[in-house]
């Protein structure tokens, strides 16, 4: 890459030696894909922190120096530009990771992102944003791919994950068969967590119509190493189904189902989410809840039994104005 002007970092007074951001950029590249065959990083967060790097180091065209003002800068205009929280802070980890690891190598003596904190996620401590299926909505959804067709089977093997594990779309995306196995009787998938390159976390397939329905899959799928779920198109056949894919058989799905989603908040995700509000309404324990969703954080799991209490025994149905009541 040629620049006709150098990026440097702003270093503290005891530190005057200054580098090239913008040089150092190919050797972190190189950084990032040893750690993805050393199965230290994922392929996916590889990409995801080039991506977001680059959304940084494009913004920061003729300027001279980074500081810590510089990052909020940067921070702030995406926020102006009616940026998600999300977005920031996913193109925000890039630009960690980049610094990260150049302070780690010795090639820069300074971290301008070490004080920034993230975007602001207002309301998602008490309120998820995305909206719950109603149990006739799921039944829909799992009743609408052909199960004649050999993409209706797989389709359905990964609408009755999600809606009987609480399997995330990345989980299933980056699956491989090897990956299934049989522990204690159950069924179960290892799965990667979020970040992780190694099938750190397991989903267990308890629901007899999540089991059929994978099974169902697996009789058309064979044997054959790989991808738990493959494309079927005739250019990419038997390759890992993209992300792309999930979501436009999402779609199809849902317009076949008849789901009314006027504000588009009803994504492939809602699924996993009806599934974890699901059984937390069904009087699942929070620290199993926790262990299906997958949650680090306990408290984001205690999200969801707050949502249903609110819903479902509210204080609105203790207020009497009778005459005999306090």
């Amino acid at each position: 890459m040629t620049n006709s002007q150098s990026l440097t970092v702003s270093t503290p007074r005891d530190v005057d030696a200054g580098a090239d951001v913008r040089a150092l950029e190919a050797d972190w590249h190189q950084a990032l894909d040893l750690r993805v065959r050393a199965n230290e990083l994922s392929a996916t967060s590889a990409t995801t922190y080039r991506a977001g790097f680059t959304k940084f180091r494009t913004w920061a065209e003729g300027r001279s120096t980074v500081t810590d003002d510089t990052i909020r800068e940067w921070k702030a205009a995406l926020i102006a530009e009616g940026r998600k929280p999300g977005t920031v802070n996913t193109w925000l980890a890039g630009v960690r990771a980049f610094f990260a690891w150049a302070v780690g190598a010795r090639r820069l003596p300074y971290d301008p992102t070490a004080n920034i904190s993230g975007a602001s996620r207002k309301g998602t401590s008490t309120r998820h944003k995305r909206s719950d299926l109603t149990n006739d909505e799921v039944r829909r959804l799992l009743a609408a791919p052909d199960r004649t067709t050999d993409a209706g089977k797989r389709d359905h093997a990964i609408l009755s994950l999600m809606a009987y594990t609480g399997a995330r779309t990345v989980e299933l995306h980056r699956a491989d068969l090897d990956e299934l196995a049989t522990e204690g009787g159950q069924l179960i998938l290892h799965v990667r967590g979020k970040g992780h390159s190694e099938a750190d976390a397991l989903i267990v397939i308890a629901h007899p119509q999540a089991a059929d329905a994978l099974h169902d899959w697996l009789s058309e799928r064979g044997e054959k190493p790989g991808p738990l779920f493959t494309s079927l198109s005739d250019r990419s056949r038997g390759q890992r189904m993209s992300l792309q894919a999930y979501r436009a058989m999402w779609l199809q799905v849902k317009k076949a189902a008849g789901v009314r989603d006027r504000t588009n908040s009803k994504t492939l995700h809602s699924l996993r989410h009806t599934a974890i509000s699901n059984a937390v309404r069904h009087g699942a324990p929070v620290q199993k809840v926790q262990a299906m969703a997958r949650h680090a954080n306990i408290q984001t799991t205690m999200v969801y039994y707050h949502e249903a209490d609110r819903v479902e025994n509210p204080a609105e149905r203790f207020i009497s104005y009778d005459s005999d009541s306090r």
